[in-house]
């Protein structure tokens, strides 16, 4: 027994006529009589009363009609959840970054991303680097802005734009009146940096070098809490340039002689089966967005 002799049993009852029901189902009348046949053998029992001009329903067809209605009901109720569910799935996508980046760079991106998938629903995720890259091979995640390199033989990258460092000062400290500064120059400064786990604090460390420079004892969760530091002249910190505030009158952001830098990419797994609309939003975010 099977749904599609289920679905030839309700259409003889629901019509009365073989013929009829063949025609409803798109078979010959021929193969619907054997079916029909068929299933009453595996069932035991007589479901019609076959007679030169009309069709009646046995007590056991009356008996098992209801049952075999919900069970085509069912059926079709699973097919539409699992099309609702699929439609969902595409229309929705999952992006990350982490956090000295996504504050700076999300609103921007996810207008324009709307602007051209307006039936794309978004899921934001903000999270630390390693998180992030957990989430996309873990296929919790569509894709991720994250720092390069990212180096995992199951993860595609694309390239977006190049973040430049600066370094952060407050409008009075002695650095603050040079329009350039070699890192050299800053040595011995308190250098404020993010907590343990921010991809920022790696490269601050890599371009910094930690002999000279004199790590300030507070590590910080975020830019924002870092350049409220800079701000009251605790220390100086590398801000990356989505983050400038050129506006702040209090901190001066000052370019950096080795132009240090940070390059943003596009991340996601490989043989992604939404692959073609990721790429093309690797594409459509390849730019820098205005701080």
């Amino acid at each position: 027994m099977n749904l599609r002799d289920l679905s030839y049993l309700v259409a003889v009852a629901d019509l009365r006529n073989f013929s009829q029901a063949a025609d409803q189902c798109s078979i010959g009348q021929p193969t619907l009589s054997t079916q029909i046949r068929k299933l009453e053998d595996y069932l035991g029992a007589d479901l019609f009363v076959r007679e030169k001009n009309s069709v009646e329903l046995t007590d056991a067809c009356q008996e098992i009609l209801p049952i075999a209605r919900r069970i085509l009901a069912d059926i079709q109720s699973i097919r539409q959840t699992a099309a609702h569910a699929g439609d969902r799935h595409r229309n929705m996508l999952s992006l990350g970054a982490f956090p000295s980046l996504a504050s700076y760079v999300l609103p921007e991106y996810v207008f324009r991303i709307k602007q051209h998938f307006p039936e794309l629903k978004l899921q934001l995720v903000e999270e630390k680097t390693d998180s992030l890259i957990r989430l996309l091979l873990d296929k919790k995640l569509d894709a991720a802005l994250l720092a390069l390199p990212v180096e995992h033989e199951l993860l595609e990258c694309r390239t977006l734009f190049e973040d430049p460092f600066t370094l952060a000062v407050c409008a009075d400290h002695p650095l603050a009146r040079l329009e350039e500064v070699d890192l050299n120059m800053a040595a011995k400064e308190d250098l404020l940096l993010l907590d343990e786990g921010h991809c920022l604090r790696d490269q601050a460390l890599k371009l910094c070098d930690p002999s000279r420079f004199v790590e300030h004892d507070f590590r910080a969760s975020s830019l924002e809490t870092l350049r409220f530091m800079v701000k009251n002249g605790v220390g100086v910190t590398l801000m990356p340039s989505v983050a400038v505030q050129p506006e702040d009158n209090d901190i001066r952001y000052i370019a950096i002689r080795q132009r240090p830098s940070r390059i943003i990419a596009l991340v996601w797994r490989r043989a992604h089966p939404r692959s073609a609309i990721l790429e093309t939003l690797a594409k459509l975010l390849a730019y820098k967005p205005v701080p």
